[in-house]
């Protein structure tokens, strides 16, 4: 454009903006002047070849009408504000607050339609896609807010797709892409992404017809998806769709299959098995019969730091505990084929706890090179260090002969700044974190470092103090499990021991287990899930799904 246009342009807006498709413009090709039906016709012929070959002619044909004479939005609300007066030129307030909320109640549909046909687009939509979590994440914690940008029930659900895993592999690579990290300091967690991770997950559920409770006490939200009805049920699936930070950078929330791997942050921990979840509940929802297995699906935004700040897994148990709810069997879904290719994973019964904690040595601020500078807290610090190591082994099964004992680390010492050499630091930092294995008696250690940290005039400072979990064999669900798995298998399962702690650690009464499917790399540049794995899991859900409802029926008719 040159000037001469620029100023065209501006122009035509003015009359635009006046007259709406009445009014006439200087043509921007040549100059002359043309009524705007008339350029909005001629601007459709060259776009309808086009429309054609994407399949949106249908999008045009709004815009074919006004062209032929049709009232635009603006007409129609002009003609329906003249009818309401009857010749008089003031306007009633109720007169405009029902043109308000009629326009109101348009919008909204019409914002309906668009996100329902939004993940049609696929790749093409996906931008669209990112836009509508955001605004959708804003009005989820505004109940007032009139515009709700979420598709009507059922609609993200519609899509075809050849096979389950298929329909899984899509909906893992959609969370892959929200970076929803929270192991990070605190200035590089992304908070805003573990909330539209929430949004998406529960719109999806309550889409699916499932029962779905939110919790967002804290900064972390949690979700509690039951069929409805089924609320206290008693075999809960428990899972988390926060990651740590992506490695090298970005590029890793770029979900990509490549051969029988699906790579990502977030891919093998664990937001594969929670797609998996999220389809086997719509599909069990869905599924013909006299009832639904008596399962529910827990999913947390804050497992990678501990779940020690609502809502984490503790305290939606806890939450449930005080409703008279309690789950005889929670499976925690991490992924339990460690070696990246097993069809089906480990059942594992034990799982080691977590315990971590810092001890804190305080001083004043100062110079460093005066005589009444105070001793150098990484000296205490390093001297406390060495102090915990008889109450480690004392208290812990630090040996054994396999992989399964107790591990006790120190992961850092924090003391002052770096380049600052002449001032004395007012606080140091000693980092320790135990995982034990049961039996372990981590409150008997506890109380023996809490008396030696008050005697060294050190702060102990709480983060984690779980103990490790071993599920009762005899647990009559768990049993259900293990022959599910055996049928879908073709062999006995399986039985083993998770060394990383999870969410089992929390389980009511120990009653916790690990089981997922398979998956290379968690935490590392290399994070990558073994997709085959997929379909046996959901299959041995669904074995698992059959043998519960007996159980279920025979226990409620007691």
């Amino acid at each position: 454009y040159d000037r001469h246009d620029l100023a065209r342009a501006r122009r035509n807006e003015r009359q635009a903006a006046r007259h709406g498709l009445r009014g006439e413009i200087e043509d921007p090709f040549g100059g002359k002047r043309l009524g705007m039906r008339r350029f909005l016709t001629r601007t459709l012929d060259e776009l309808q070849p086009l429309a054609e070959a994407l399949g949106w002619s249908e999008a045009l044909a709004p815009l074919r009408q006004m062209a032929a004479g049709a009232p635009t939005t603006a007409e129609q609300l002009r003609r329906s504000l003249r009818q309401a007066l009857g010749g008089e030129s003031l306007v009633p307030e109720e007169v405009l607050r029902g043109l308000a909320e009629a326009r109101e109640r348009q919008v909204a549909a019409e914002v309906e339609q668009i996100a329902a046909e939004i993940p049609r687009l696929g790749a093409d939509g996906q931008k669209l896609q990112d836009m509508l979590a955001r605004a959708r994440d804003q009005v989820r914690r505004d109940p007032e807010a009139p515009i709700r940008f979420r598709p009507p029930v059922g609609s993200y659900v519609q899509a075809a797709y050849p096979d389950t895993t298929s329909e899984i592999v899509d909906l893992a690579r959609r969370l892959i892409r929200i970076p929803s990290v929270t192991m990070a300091p605190p200035e590089r967690q992304r908070l805003d992404g573990v909330q539209r991770a929430a949004t998406f997950i529960h719109d999806y559920l309550q889409q699916a017809g499932l029962d779905v409770r939110s919790f967002s006490d804290g900064r972390f939200p949690a979700l509690l998806a039951s069929f409805p009805g089924q609320r206290s049920a008693p075999v809960m699936l428990c899972g988390h769709f926060d990651v740590v930070e992506p490695d090298p950078d970005d590029s890793q929330f770029e979900a990509r299959l490549e051969g029988d791997y699906l790579w990502g942050r977030g891919a093998a921990d664990m937001k594969t098995v929670v797609a998996t979840y999220m389809v086997w509940m719509k599909d069990q929802h869905r599924h013909p019969g006299e009832g639904r297995a008596p399962v529910s699906l827990l999913l947390v935004g804050n497992e990678e730091i501990g779940e020690g700040e609502p809502s984490g897994s503790p305290h939606v148990l806890q939450a449930l505990a005080q409703e008279g709810c309690a789950p005889g069997l929670l499976i925690a879904g991490e992924r339990t084929g460690e070696r990246g290719d097993e069809l089906l994973g480990e059942i594992c019964l034990e799982n080691r706890g977590l315990l971590r904690f810092e001890l804190v040595a305080h001083g004043p601020r100062g110079h460093s090179g005066v005589r009444a500078a105070h001793g150098d807290l990484s000296s205490r610090l390093f001297q406390a260090r060495d102090d915990l190591q008889p109450f480690f082994e004392r208290w812990l099964s630090l040996d054994g002969q396999d992989e399964w004992k107790s591990q006790a680390r120190f992961p850092y010492i924090q003391v002052g700044e770096a380049g600052v050499f002449n001032v004395t630091a007012e606080e140091g930092l000693l980092g320790v974190e135990i995982r034990p294995i049961p039996p372990d008696d981590i409150r008997g250690m506890l109380n023996e470092i809490r008396s030696y940290s008050e005697t060294h005039a050190l702060e102990l400072r709480m983060v984690a103090a779980e103990e490790g979990v071993a599920c009762a064999p005899s647990n009559a669900y768990l049993q259900q499990l293990i022959e599910a798995v055996a049928e879908v298998g073709k062999a006995a399962p399986r039985l083993g021991r998770k060394l990383p702690a999870t969410s089992a650690r929390f389980a009511p009464g120990g009653q916790g287990i690990v089981w997922g499917q398979t998956g290379v790399g968690p935490h590392a540049p290399d994070e990558r899930h073994f997709v085959p794995s997929i379909l046996p899991y959901v299959r041995a859900l669904d074995a698992f799904a059959a043998r519960l409802q007996p159980v279920a029926t025979t226990q409620a008719g007691a």
